[in-house]
């Protein structure tokens, strides 16, 4: 027999209303934070296919291949499990980055500072600057500096040839010609069949329109002349023999002839680099970076070159801007004297290795850019 439960009675005879249990808020919490793992762990399994294959390093490099840094950064900002599957160590990112396209960028850096001539206009001159990012020929490499890779055409090079002029006639030659580092003033580069000193065995064979030949653009190579809107005079000056000169032991701003100016207004450019990088100081304020450059009692000399500075280092023009802009506003008050201004003997120093450059005065470290026959070549 089943009794049924009365409900309790206050005295009297009242009801006693039933007791309701209220959760905690521990509780309330608890499943919050339930649901919400949940609904993450579902948004995960969606993402869980495209995480999968940026895990793995191959197919993430073959995707990278194809995009550009901009494309590779939006992908990695998407998300935090995206940006840890593109990235799990340090040293993850920058090997990627060797594997991006060409960005372009110092083509369009080039046009910025780049300035043609009136001769340019006044004939019929094509321009060929062209990245080299959809092309098998031309070779790209990781920047030393950022590590994005950057191709041939978008680095930093001492003699850039970019404009071309067909010859009028038969037996006549093409004209050449391009930039400086990234000076704006437009330069006549000479091939060596120019210079009827040197046959064409010597020479090698003739350079071609760079938009169609596959030996061109002919970057730091050839002779370079008076810039176009120069009116002064000076020799032409064979670029490798520019570009091998130790810069420890000579200077580009001494003129070899009396009715050339000091420096040679074909040399200005580079000579206006290469004292650019050059600091005094006393031995009382030489920079740590200076002390450590010892060998025993002795400071190391200073050789760079300009070859081993910006060439052997494959440098993106975007990087090369900033370095430029670093050296610039380094040690302002060194560039004359110390800044102490203390009358003690100076020490030149060179920013790009943190070597002493001996300023001698003596005829003898007068450079010598002539060059015969024998040392007419392509650059390498």
């Amino acid at each position: 027999m089943c009794h049924s439960i009365q409900p309790a009675l206050y005295p009297g005879g009242e009801h006693v209303p039933a007791m309701k249990r209220k959760r905690s808020s521990e509780m309330a919490l608890t499943e919050s934070r339930k649901r919400a793992s949940q609904r993450t762990s579902q948004s995960e399994i969606m993402l869980c296919p495209l995480i999968r294959i940026l895990q793995q390093y191959g197919l993430l490099a073959s995707i990278a291949s194809w995009l550009f840094p901009e494309d590779l950064l939006a992908l990695a900002l998407t998300s935090k499990a995206i940006h840890q599957a593109i990235s799990p160590r340090p040293c993850s990112l920058e090997n990627l980055l060797g594997k991006l396209s060409c960005p372009g960028k110092g083509i369009q850096i080039r046009q910025k500072h780049h300035k043609k001539s009136m001769f340019f206009y006044a004939y019929d001159c094509s321009e060929y600057v062209q990245c080299g990012s959809t092309s098998d020929i031309v070779e790209s490499r990781p920047c030393v500096s950022c590590k994005v890779t950057t191709c041939n055409e978008c680095r930093i090079h001492c003699v850039y040839q970019s404009n071309y002029e067909a010859p009028s006639d038969l037996d006549e030659l093409p004209s050449f010609s391009g930039f400086v580092l990234l000076t704006p003033r437009e330069v006549p580069i000479l091939s060596p069949q120019h210079l009827a000193a040197f046959d064409s065995q010597s020479s090698g064979p003739p350079w071609q329109n760079p938009s169609k030949g596959l030996n061109g653009p002919y970057h730091d190579q050839g002779f370079i002349d008076v810039p176009f809107d120069d009116n002064t005079f000076g020799p032409p000056e064979f670029v490798e023999d520019i570009l091998n000169l130790d810069l420890g032991q000579h200077s580009l701003g001494v003129s070899i002839s009396s009715n050339v100016p000091a420096p040679s207004p074909v040399l200005k450019a580079f000579h206006q680099i290469t004292e650019q990088r050059k600091r005094q100081f006393c031995d009382a304020c030489l920079p740590p970076t200076l002390a450590k450059r010892r060998e025993g009692s002795q400071y190391m000399l200073c050789h760079c070159s300009l070859r081993k500075h910006f060439l052997d280092r494959w440098l993106c023009l975007r990087c090369y801007e900033m370095e430029e802009i670093a050296i610039s506003k380094a040690y302002p008050a060194h560039i004359e004297r110390c800044g102490c201004a203390q009358n003690s003997s100076d020490r030149v120093v060179c920013l790009w290795c943190s070597g002493v450059v001996p300023e001698s005065k003596d005829e003898a470290d007068v450079p010598d850019l002539d060059s015969d026959a024998s040392t007419v070549g392509s650059s390498p």
